[in-house]
């Protein structure tokens, strides 16, 4: 299980960014859809359909980009 805070996000006002640590044998698909869930408990169902990027960062963490 990946280790973020969905109440700490960064906004432009366009789009949310989370920065997550993943533990050992998490792959990058298995962490988004883990923040997209957390992301429809906090904000509502809606924004599973929203558009979602992912990048893996040279150190190994993952940064998960939902745009509004």
């Amino acid at each position: 299980m990946a280790r973020f805070y969905i109440d700490s996000s960064l906004s432009n006002g366009k789009r949310l960014d989370w920065l997550v640590a993943p533990d050992k044998g998490d792959t990058a698909d298995s962490i988004v859809i883990e923040v997209r869930r957390a992301a429809m408990k906090k904000f509502g169902d809606g924004v599973w359909f929203n558009r979602w990027t992912h990048r893996v960062e040279s150190n190994g963490f993952v940064t998960v980009r939902m745009y509004a």
